[in-house]
């Protein structure tokens, strides 16, 4: 009887130090979710997404022709939204090769960034190469996306544009393009 009561204690034992740790992992996961990283062993705060905010990022994804993320100096990782150009969506013509093309001028280099505003958790951004080529400018110019009128009225974006679309270039090579923002209301 002693036996089978040690026995009991030790499992009863084991099952509450399980439970105990399994209780400080998950504690410690969501402190990890919280807006603080640590860098070097002291906190910073999350990435503030505010206009006119001018910093450096390290490209390391394209989820389209238009947005991208980016981590900055001290790892935080920032959305960005390309000020100015809609690009074709993933799964529209031209999607695919604007997001390559895309992803050649910028994936794996620092890139400055210049935050104009804020939409749908991403910083709408215009953004540079360390050469200091503007990226919406050069997107319009391959034809690679339209210019974003209803947000932009930059007269040199609407010239880059008419260019492409008059020599045929990118997504102008098709003569039935439907910009973004209409093939999005379709879906």
């Amino acid at each position: 009887m002693k036996t089978k009561s040690l026995i009991f204690c030790i499992i009863a034992l084991l099952l509450l130090s399980y439970n105990n740790n399994l209780h400080r992992r998950h504690e410690n996961r969501s402190q990890e979710n919280t807006a603080e990283i640590s860098v070097s062993g002291k906190p910073v705060p999350a990435f503030q997404i505010k206009k006119g905010v001018k910093c450096a990022v390290r490209v390391v994804g394209i989820t389209d022709g238009d947005t991208f993320k980016g981590l900055t100096a001290d790892n935080q990782q920032v959305k960005c939204r390309i000020f100015g150009i809609d690009a074709p969506e993933k799964n529209q013509a031209f999607g695919q090769k604007s997001k390559q093309y895309l992803s050649e001028l910028i994936f794996g280099k620092t890139v400055t960034i210049k935050i104009q505003g804020k939409s749908w958790d991403r910083a709408v951004v215009w953004a540079y190469t360390k050469e200091g080529k503007d990226i919406s400018a050069e997107m319009l110019r391959a034809g690679m996306a339209w210019h974003y009128k209803k947000y932009s009225d930059d007269a040199e974006y609407a010239k880059l544009e008419n260019q492409a679309r008059r020599q045929k270039v990118g997504l102008w090579a098709d003569k039935n393009a439907v910009a973004p923002w209409i093939f999005r209301k379709k879906q």
